[in-house]
């Protein structure tokens, strides 16, 4: 039988290799965005992931659901004492993951299947001088996973994925992809090695896994003393 995952963000960076991914791998793919640039053989919900109806839709298309991936969000931006950016990245970044979860839980149980969101090492492994709004919002995902994973157990698992340093047009970075003193690996990863981490999560062959963080961040949050802060 051909399972049909969810996924927010699914337009671009991580989401969208993910879709790839999925699809290639025989998923049906449902993916939510704000821009309605859908990957080729997938079926894409135009709207705002944080929106309940939004995600009540998707859910609806699906049907029988089988995963679901949160990589919708906002980036790190704006003063880091702006109450307004704070309200804005919380929102997006942690409340809207609880919602989808709260939504598809039933259905994800039902199906006995798997949900992933993605976090990032800033929070949980770093803090943030430029954004503790998205620090705490990221962090609080890892609470929040753990706990959905405990709610919905044994019938269905949840899991992190947290990145650190991806080259994408999510957040640009301000030093070379390829040239990067403060991670041990030397450079950034890739959209489509977090995507690989995510279909891998979603797959049988992670069946004993839930509850779990799990870094993709070419050694960073190892390294005793970076050289540089990106």
């Amino acid at each position: 039988m051909r399972q049909t995952a969810i996924i927010t963000g699914a337009a671009s960076g991580i989401g969208r290799a993910t879709a790839e991914q999925l699809r290639d791998a025989g998923w049906r793919v449902i993916g939510i965005d704000l821009h309605d640039k859908a990957v080729a053989d997938t079926e894409l919900v135009v709207g705002d992931a944080a929106d309940e109806s939004v995600l009540e839709s998707a859910l609806v298309r699906a049907g029988e659901l089988h995963g679901l991936v949160c990589a919708a969000g906002l980036p790190p931006r704006g003063e880091w004492n702006d109450v307004t950016e704070w309200d804005a990245l919380i929102h997006a970044d942690l409340t809207a993951p609880f919602h989808a979860l709260r939504l598809t839980l039933p259905s994800l149980r039902t199906a006995g299947g798997a949900a992933v969101l993605v976090g990032s090492i800033v929070g949980a492994a770093e803090g943030s001088r430029r954004s503790p709004a998205y620090a705490a919002a990221k962090a609080g995902l890892e609470g929040l996973a753990r706990s959905i994973a405990l709610i919905g157990a044994p019938e269905m698992r949840v899991n992190v994925v947290a990145p650190g340093a991806v080259d994408t047009t999510f957040d640009p970075p301000a030093l070379p992809a390829d040239d990067r003193r403060d991670i041990p690996l030397g450079r950034m990863g890739t959209a489509e090695e977090i995507a690989a981490l995510i279909v891998f999560l979603l797959s049988p062959a992670a069946r004993y896994i839930s509850g779990s963080v799990l870094r993709v961040d070419g050694g960073r949050s190892i390294a005793s003393r970076p050289e540089v802060w990106g």
